[in-house]
């Protein structure tokens, strides 16, 4: 049985972080070994609206995280990374702490990883077929689809999402830790996508629930589309940004 490590990135989602952890039932919690809350220094009470669903959950397997700093949603994806590598973690499963995405299909792409070992990585794609989208623009989505046919074509590679947030990672592919070249702004996804494309690694796209109620959004579309753009380039004529050293720091807080 794979040792999975669960990491949710949080920053303001006090209304919906107890959503996420109370929908951990113990069939899932059974599947994995660890899940850690990653709160990336919100402002509001998402630590203790976090603290407060793991006591009626009533499991040691959930622990509460700060981030010494706020790293972005790049930052949170290394810190839970490097903490996998140290503590022989075979996977790495992503879950956004905002209830966007469902928690029990993670249990969709725990048997995905099951099935087929072989996968260094099963993504979860919103706009697939087969994907469920809730509360989601006609723009957006057709946006999202324009970019991801871009991506395909000047990748060479078949991309059905550039970024969810529900996605399980094979360790023994990270262990070169490229990723801590990457951006920690919001398209960290990609940078590790164009990755695995340059490595040849293989990937599965994944269908999953998607959904738009209560969440506080931290970028702009368009913002995040341009620079989606402008990553691709780069990356497409060897001219890819990295970051310098950095550390990537967090406390336990329950």
């Amino acid at each position: 049985m794979p040792k999975i490590l669960v990491a949710i990135p949080c920053y303001r989602c006090e209304k919906q972080i107890k959503r996420v952890i109370e929908k951990f039932d113990q069939k899932l919690l059974g599947r994995i070994t660890h899940v850690m809350v990653l709160d990336n220094q919100s402002p509001d009470n998402t630590i203790q609206a976090a603290k407060e669903a793991l006591k009626q959950l009533g499991t040691e397997k959930l622990t509460v995280y700060r981030n010494d700093q706020n790293n972005n949603l790049g930052g949170s994806h290394k810190i839970a990374f490097n903490y996998a590598i140290e503590n022989g973690f075979d996977y790495v499963a992503i879950l956004h702490g905002d209830d966007q995405g469902e928690t029990q299909e993670l249990n969709i792409l725990i048997d995905t990883i099951e099935k087929d070992p072989e996968l260094d990585a099963a993504l979860g794609a919103r706009f697939m077929f087969r994907s469920k989208l809730k509360g989601y623009s006609q723009i957006r989505i057709w946006g999202n689809l324009v970019l991801n046919t871009i991506f395909t074509i000047l990748s060479f590679r078949l991309t059905k999402d550039l970024g969810s947030g529900i996605n399980i990672f094979k360790m023994s592919e990270l262990k070169d830790k490229n990723y801590l070249g990457f951006t920690n702004y919001l398209t960290f996804n990609i940078d590790l996508l164009l990755d695995y494309y340059r490595k040849g690694s293989k990937i599965k796209f994944i269908p999953i629930t998607w959904s738009e109620t209560d969440q506080l959004s931290n970028a702009k579309a368009s913002q995040v589309a341009w620079t989606a753009f402008k990553t691709l380039l780069r990356w497409r004529f060897g001219q890819a940004k990295r970051l310098g050293p950095q550390e990537y720091l967090t406390t336990k807080v329950s």
